[in-house]
């Protein structure tokens, strides 16, 4: 495979599914994959574990402190139609709590939130590979 495709090589990202007590889910809205809905998240730093990496990117996207509960889902994305540029991405998904619900996005990864209930977030704009997470994450949480 020609290399050149990725400039990055393969990036290792992590995502935070965020829970607020009520039961809703974060999600944003990025310029990066063509203004369509996320979960916060980013690269993993060389020396970061993933939960240090998850509570970062909250801090930095959408400016609250969360509490990583369990690491819930793992996967791979090529060439995401939907990111701004080519990518080979292993991801990890982490379940976190809210410990406020007041957020402040960054205005540049992340420009708009809601607080959504999960079910309802399936019907929205979601980038590649966010519906099957949140379909992951709703049955994890029905086997808990």
């Amino acid at each position: 495979m020609d290399n050149s495709n990725f400039p990055r090589g393969i990036e290792l990202d992590c995502s935070a599914l965020i829970e607020s007590p009520d039961g809703k889910i974060l999600l944003g809205q990025s310029p990066k994959w063509h203004n369509k809905w996320i979960l916060p998240g980013g690269h993993i730093d060389v020396g970061e574990t993933i939960k240090e990496a998850v509570i970062r990117e909250a801090r930095e996207e959408v400016g609250i402190e969360i509490k990583p509960t369990d690491w819930f889902v793992s996967g791979e994305l090529i060439n995401s139609k939907d990111f701004h540029r080519p990518g080979h991405f292993i991801y990890f998904d982490v379940l976190c709590l809210a410990k406020t619900e007041k957020v402040k996005i960054d205005q540049r990864e992340i420009i708009d939130y809601c607080w959504v209930d999960p079910q309802e977030a399936l019907t929205m704009d979601l980038a590649e590979s966010y519906s099957e997470v949140i379909k992951k994450y709703l049955a994890y949480k029905n086997n808990i």
